[in-house]
Order: structure tokens, then sequence, then C-alpha cells
């Protein structure tokens, strides 16, 4: 071993120009035994905490996995990262409208209620233009698209009106002033649908106190939801993707229908990476969710009790079928708790029908006995009187 003391040497020059001092200092300090860093070296401790370090990435891809399976909050069946690759590579070796309704057709039961609507469309009009594309299809229907969007918003308006003019005089000329602005808005694409709905919600919200009533106010909050946008309106979808290519239109279809992590308890309030707080959701609902406790999107989305139960179910199939990773055979109770706890325990469900997992170790130790004998070589077991330990143990020392 190289003794740092015995094989350091200085340099007189060094010292006498402070520029090239600094360089080789420079230089040196890595390589030098005596400046360099001392690094931790490997212990048995170290090791055993690294392998028990979350790796977030692996976690989230076993969870992402599953595949196939109906979200646990709209219902829709979900796509993989995997299935979406495959698709997007398929739509972009033709754009004819024949091409893609071919392509587009297997997935139907994976896209949600507004892309579905507008690919049926896409099909019927497909008929007439086999040779036409998806663009060509938006952008024929914008105009007549637009004007249904703002006659809906009209609608909507009027609903609003009326069940403030049944709550107070006070809250129904409050809602029709701000509904008329609203009205006049010059309304030209789904941007412009969008910062009206964010408006008439915040109007909604902050008008809370003079509605004075829970039921009229989430009557209310639920009109203004459903003002048109890409997401729900099949009107809204087509204005805004008008003008957009054939691939990227065709993959929106069902983009939002991949599987995606979803934190039970958000990371924001604590929440950790870990398979227990994990639940597959599909993009559409993960996203729209944001910071929303769960215990309110349960309220707003009462469907989710029974999804999720359809969710489990589906997931514990696979799982008795062999069909997942071994990391998720307990994964449907595992993530039990932290579902209950903030869901403040609305959210629950049954799992009585998972298979409970043999022992690999046993099972191979099993299977290793009985080849390590060969057939026919057993001998018929005679009953032998049961000796205490400590007797057989002094035959031996005897011995």
């Amino acid at each position: 071993m190289i003794n740092p003391i015995n094989n350091f040497s200085l340099n007189y020059s060094q010292l006498l120009q402070p520029q090239n001092r600094i360089k080789t200092e420079a230089k040196q300090d890595l390589t030098n035994p005596i400046t360099r860093p001392k690094l931790p070296q490997p212990t048995t401790m170290m090791a055993l905490l690294y392998n028990n370090i979350s790796f977030t990435g692996h976690r989230e891809d076993l969870v992402r996995s599953i595949g196939h399976v109906s979200c646990p909050c709209c219902g829709t069946k979900m796509l993989t990262n995997n299935d979406m690759e495959k698709i997007t590579k398929d739509l972009s070796k033709e754009d004819t409208a024949e091409h893609y309704i071919n392509t587009l057709h297997p997935y139907e039961e994976y896209m949600h209620k507004t892309e579905k609507d507008v690919f049926h469309k896409f099909e019927q009009w497909g008929k007439e233009n086999p040779k036409g594309t998806l663009s060509n299809f938006l952008a024929e229907n914008r105009e007549s698209s637009m004007k249904a969007c703002k006659a809906k918003q009209s609608e909507t308006f009027a609903k609003i009106n009326s069940i403030a003019s049944s709550i107070s005089p006070q809250a129904g000329e409050k809602f029709a002033n701000l509904t008329k602005v609203y009205s006049n808005t010059p309304i030209n694409n789904e941007e412009d649908m969008k910062t009206v709905r964010k408006n008439i919600l915040s109007d909604i919200k902050t008008s809370k106190s003079i509605i004075n009533s829970e039921e009229k106010f989430k009557e209310l909050k639920t009109l203004a939801d459903n003002l048109p946008t890409s997401k729900n309106n099949t009107d809204a979808f087509i204005v805004r993707y008008a003008g957009k290519s054939s691939e990227k239109i065709g993959t929106r279809l069902l983009k939002l229908s991949v599987g995606t992590i979803e934190h039970v308890k958000p990371q924001a309030d604590g929440g950790r990476d870990r398979i227990e707080n994990y639940l597959l959701e599909c993009g559409e609902c993960n996203h729209t969710r944001g910071d929303v406790s769960l215990k309110d999107w349960v309220e707003e989305h009462p469907e989710m009790k029974e999804n999720t139960q359809k969710y489990f179910d589906e997931v514990i199939e696979k799982i008795n079928n062999n069909e997942l990773d071994k990391g998720l055979d307990n994964y449907p109770n595992a993530v039990k708790g932290a579902l209950k706890e903030q869901s403040k325990g609305t959210l629950t469900y049954d799992t009585s029908a998972l298979k409970p997992k043999e022992n690999e170790n046993t099972k191979n130790s099993e299977n290793t006995e009985k080849t390590d004998k060969p057939e026919g070589s057993k001998k018929p077991q005679t009953h032998k009187p049961h000796k205490p330990h400590h007797h057989s143990h002094r035959l031996n020392l005897a011995a």
C-alpha cells in the first residue's frame, strides 16, 4: 500500500508561481491521496439499507403492468403505454379514413364517451369518404360544431338562471347579470369556452353564502361543470382539434385512456411512493381530479364505489390466474387501508376472491424432496415412539 506521507513531495517552483500552483492542485484534487474526498466503504449494514431503498420507477411500473382493467373512477377500460406506442405506429403508416377506422376500431371499448361519439361520427363519414382523412372530417364539421357549443352554453345559462331565481331575488339578479355578460363574450375556440366555464364556476363558489342551500349549490356547480369542453362534449372536441394532423387527432381519441399512477394519499400531503398508495387510473380521471380530496371526489362521483370494486375484481382475477408479477400478489389488500382512510370510510371493497399464494420455498423444497429420491425407493414408515429431545442429545454425546 502506498504511504501518502512518504510519497508526498513539494515542488518549490509551484510556490513561486501561484497560478500554476492553483491549476496543479485542481488537477491533483481527485488523485492526491491527501486531498481527495474519502468515500464510505461498503459494509453489510450499508448493503442492507441500499437493498431496501424504495425504487419508485420499478414500483410504478409494477402497477402500470396490470393493464386492460377498468378505471376505478369512471369504469373505462385502460390501455398500457405499449398499446399506445403500437397504435401511434400503426396510424402513421397511412392517413386515409379507411385505414384509421380499421386501426382504431379494435380499441373502441377503451375510448371515453366523448371520444367514442367522435369516432362513431367519423366512421359514418368514412363510409362515404374512405380516402378522406380524420383531419378533413373535423375541418368540415368545425363551423356547425361551434354553433352547437354556443347553443349548449345558452341552454345551460338559462338553467342556471332558473335555479338562482328559485333561491332568492338577490341570487337570481346576480346570475342573470353574470350569464348576460358571458353570453355576449365572443366565443371562437375551446379556450374561450373554457374561460367562460372557469369564470362561472368561480362565481358560483364565491356566491355560496347567498345561495344558502347545499343542494342548490351542487346543482349550479354541476351545470357549470358540464359547460362544453373537449373532454365532455363531442362538438367542443371537434372545435378544439380541427386543424390538427390526423395522427394527433387519432392518438388523442385513446391517449386519455392509458392507465396512469394515482397517489391515493397525495404526495403534497405526505403520501409515499409505495405500492399500497398507488391506484391505476385512466389519464382523464387522474388529470381532472387535480388536488380534490378523495372524499370529495367520491361524493362528486358516487359511481366510483361500484367501479373500484370492479377494478379490484379484475385485478384479483389476473393475480389468481398468475398473469401479473408476483410483487402484486397482495396488492388488492395492501391498498385497502389508504383508500379507506383518504375517503373517510366511503370507499371500501371486497377482496375475498383473492386466493392465497403457496409459499415458493415450501413448494421448491417439496419438489426437491420428490426428485431426490428415485421412484420406488421409498420404504414404508413404521411408527416409532416419541423420544424427548434431551435423551437423543445425551446419546449422541456419549457416542
